[in-house]
């Protein structure tokens, strides 16, 4: 912890005249000052990367197949299960084509799709008629 009296001796050196003192020992607590601001900006990442590896261990969700993160609205993803398994990295996977590439290991995997309406299901369908 910095030593506030030494801001008191330093402006009594310069009242007395002993300027050449009151520097060096402004110099001193000058050092102090960056270290003590290094140190807290360290300690407030490595805080953040705390919280953020607390909230993936809470929310991230593995379906099967794949890995999901639960957000507010909904979910994020879908993830690389082999990249977040492997090297504990989030890797978005693309959309290509009828497959999910991953950008990264370019591991693909099928796209689900939904499976079409039945003939039971269309029959139940109704056309809505919008007034002209």
């Amino acid at each position: 912890m910095m030593d506030y009296c030494r801001f008191r001796d330093i402006n009594h050196l310069y009242a007395s005249g002993q300027a050449q003192k009151a520097r060096h020992l402004l110099m001193e607590m000058q050092s102090r000052c960056i270290a003590l601001r290094d140190e807290i900006h360290m300690l407030r990442l490595r805080l953040q990367t705390a919280e953020d590896a607390l909230f993936i261990s809470q929310n991230l969700v593995h379906d099967g197949n794949l890995y999901w993160l639960k957000w507010e609205n909904g979910r994020q993803g879908p993830f690389c299960p082999s990249c977040y398994e492997v090297e504990s990295a989030l890797i978005r996977l693309d959309k290509y084509k009828r497959e999910l590439v991953c950008p990264y290991c370019h591991e693909t995997f099928p796209l689900k799709t939904e499976p079409a309406p039945s003939e039971e299901e269309l029959a139940h369908a109704r056309i809505l008629r919008f007034a002209r």
